[in-house]
């Protein structure tokens, strides 16, 4: 298709809906090859769609976890994107559609770049303005992008141990699902329900492990659809989640096969931007000490390459606690890498731990 006359637009607007469908599988590899033919015909007669391929380029380094360079593209892109004035006229039209909208996305991305961070405040400002410009589009650009918005932020609350937010925004994104008949936000919806109120209730300290048991079951039929539908996309976020809850359940073996499935898929796809917290947390599925640190150090290493900040300070602070003192300047140097007002709560046990030393 690549190799026909791309200045026909049936053709140009088949090309930039498989780009979006390989993101959604995280084809990286096509995705690439379809947005360099999609960027030289833009580049000789559709200018306006360069901004739409620079969040392209900004997704695909913020899959692979290369978190500074995607900051880089997808601000670049929204001021692209905000120059042309973009409203809805620009996505739908008798020869382009498509149900998701560039400036949304770009903002939502770059929320979840500046959370990796560390950055809270910079995301929840991205979300809310993702938000904004989803609610000014129809039906069913609109109700389809808010959900994507709220399902990546949904993640980032989780992260952030926000989990009453979080449940809120799961709870909306079902309804919203069921309501305009997107099912993939039921899906998603679901999945995040049911890992939150696990999530919530390893956090109170007061695990049923008998209903732990059975959420366990639920997440795994729900992770079971992502599989089915060949549904991708931030995927190991999943299931590193339900990796956290095997853990909890007293299943580590389980745990670390989940994990590792995970880290395969990261390997086959390219999507790395979960990798260092998959470490990590397969690490806790270890009893043997020494393979406890390999794991650890491994983690460590890979986030402070990808500057994933908030990864780096939460396997420096299970350094700090195999290790003890030993650990303190791996806990400082993540705590430098941290904005100084971050509102993400490892960064106050990191000061706490300091202190203490």
């Amino acid at each position: 298709m690549a190799g026909t006359d791309l200045r026909d637009e049936d053709l140009f607007a088949t090309l930039a809906a498989l780009a979006s469908y390989y993101v959604t599988r995280v084809d990286l590899r096509r995705v690439v090859q379809v947005i360099d033919s999609l960027r030289n015909a833009a580049e000789h007669g559709r200018q306006w769609f360069l901004p739409v391929i620079e969040e392209y380029v900004g997704l695909i380094a913020l899959l692979r976890g290369e978190f500074k360079a995607a900051g880089v593209h997808l601000e670049t892109a929204i001021a692209g994107l905000g120059a042309a004035d973009l409203d809805s006229s620009y996505v739908v039209g008798a020869e382009w559609f498509v149900v998701s909208e560039p400036l949304v996305y770009t903002h939502c991305h770059l929320g979840l770049a500046r959370f990796m961070h560390g950055d809270l405040t910079g995301a929840e400002t991205q979300f809310a303005l993702a938000a904004q410009r989803a609610e000014k589009l129809g039906f069913p650009q609109g109700q389809y992008t808010i959900g994507y918005a709220r399902m990546l932020e949904i993640g980032v609350r989780v992260e952030a141990g926000q989990l009453d937010r979080a449940a809120v925004l799961a709870a909306d994104l079902s309804r919203l699902g069921e309501r305009y008949g997107f099912d993939v936000w039921r899906l998603v919806g679901a999945t995040w329900q049911t890992a939150i109120g696990s999530l919530g209730a390893l956090a109170a300290d007061r695990v049923d492990q008998s209903a732990l048991e059975g959420q366990i079951s639920t997440m795994t039929t729900l992770l079971g659809y992502f599989d089915a539908s060949g549904g991708n996309l931030f995927r190991t976020a999943y299931d590193a989640a339900l990796g956290r809850l095997l853990i909890a359940a007293g299943q580590p073996d389980a745990a670390r096969e989940r994990l590792d499935t995970a880290l395969a898929l990261a390997q086959g796809t390219g999507m790395r931007f979960y990798d260092a917290e998959l470490l990590r947390l397969r690490a806790h599925t270890h009893d043997d000490a020494a393979a406890r640190q390999a794991e650890i150090n491994g983690a460590l290493e890979l986030a402070r390459r990808q500057t994933a900040t908030l990864f780096e300070l939460r396997a420096a602070l299970d350094d700090f606690e195999l290790r003890g003192k030993a650990a303190t300047a791996a806990v400082r140097d993540a705590v430098n890498h941290m904005p100084t007002d971050s509102a993400c709560p490892e960064l106050a046990k990191a000061k706490a731990a300091l202190t203490k030393a």
